[in-house]
């Protein structure tokens, strides 16, 4: 199955497939319109950049698309998510990135040039912190963008944007919330209660409820969620009805590393506006809670279904309209 994890070596072994024998003539007919050829790099990392410039961006004139179009266009197991993604990799943008944040797999980057701030998946280990500075390129994919290719990356003794403070203070509230001691029998109102009052005011415009006093506005979340279940979940994407659906069959809590492979970025500081990841919009739903639980005598972090939504989860989710458990 081609995943996010693997979908850039599938396209890296259909170009060499179809144009491997055409190596060097493709090398001497396109180097010359290589935006970075002058760039001094070491050749292993200049060449990688080529050959993403060449897969990813470059339209070759006897197809009218780049190798990674013709690759979605000729792989029918894409599912269609995945075409879509493959066939934005081309909407490149290059900049000089500034870390603002970073956690677990997700740096929070600005670009230098127009100022927008990107959500960007790093898929392999590396180590980039915050106020690090990138050259590089990056491409939407899904809900987040990925490094299409990085060509220097520098750090600096001093705060390059008063944003670099803000995530390093909004990292360390999320993780304060992310230890919330759990037990299987949690209820969604014990777990609200602790959630900090601007999360609690946003789930209430977000649902268009009154406000007054916390007690009082987590108890109409409470019964927002719990009886209109159903329309709540429909209208959630389908990786989040996965992501929901993998909790439910493991009895409404898994240890956190079996999401990894859903996008988890998530803000101290909520606005309607921001895109949301995968399980970023469950927990601002109220559908789903991280936190720590006891398993034998070590704690872990993990995902929980609240229990008053569990049986309804289920039933939902075994709908065949939704997401077949």
């Amino acid at each position: 199955m081609i995943n996010e994890e693997n979908v850039n070596q599938a396209i890296y072994e259909y170009a060499n497939e179809k144009y491997g024998n055409q190596a060097y003539e493709q090398f001497r007919r396109y180097v010359d319109e290589f935006p970075e050829k002058d760039w001094e790099l070491p050749d292993e990392t200049w060449v990688n950049n080529f050959l993403a410039w060449l897969f990813f961006e470059k339209v070759l004139p006897q197809t009218g698309l780049t190798i990674a179009e013709e690759f979605a266009e000729n792989t029918p197991e894409l599912s269609s998510e995945m075409k879509e993604n493959v066939l934005n990799m081309k909407n490149i943008i290059r900049s000089k990135f500034l870390v603002i944040s970073k956690k677990g797999s997700f740096l929070k980057i600005r670009d230098g040039k127009k100022g927008n701030v990107y959500n960007v998946k790093i898929i392999t280990e590396n180590p980039i912190f915050p106020n690090s500075e990138i050259n590089g390129r990056i491409h939407q994919f899904s809900d987040h963008y990925r490094f299409a290719g990085v060509f220097q990356m520098s750090t600096s003794p001093l705060i390059l944007d008063p944003r670099v403070l803000l995530g390093a203070f909004e990292n360390d509230k999320l993780k304060k919330i992310e230890s919330i001691p759990l037990r299987r029998v949690s209820s969604l109102k014990s777990i609200l209660n602790k959630y900090p009052a601007h999360w609690i005011d946003w789930m209430c415009m977000h649902y268009g409820l009154k406000g007054g006093l916390k007690k009082d506005k987590v108890l109409r979340i409470e019964d927002k969620i719990v009886n209109d279940l159903l329309q709540i979940v429909l209208k959630l994407q389908d990786k989040s009805k996965e992501a929901l659906a993998l909790c439910i069959e493991q009895g409404g809590v898994v240890k956190y590393a079996k999401l990894k492979n859903y996008d988890d970025d998530m803000d101290f500081f909520w606005k309607e506006e921001n895109p949301v990841s995968t399980i970023g919009m469950l927990r601002q739903k109220g559908l789903m809670v991280v936190g720590k639980m006891v398993f034998g005598d070590r704690q872990f972090k993990v995902a929980f279904i609240p229990v008053e939504i569990r049986e309804g989860l289920k039933s939902v989710l075994c709908s065949k309209n939704i997401h077949p458990l």
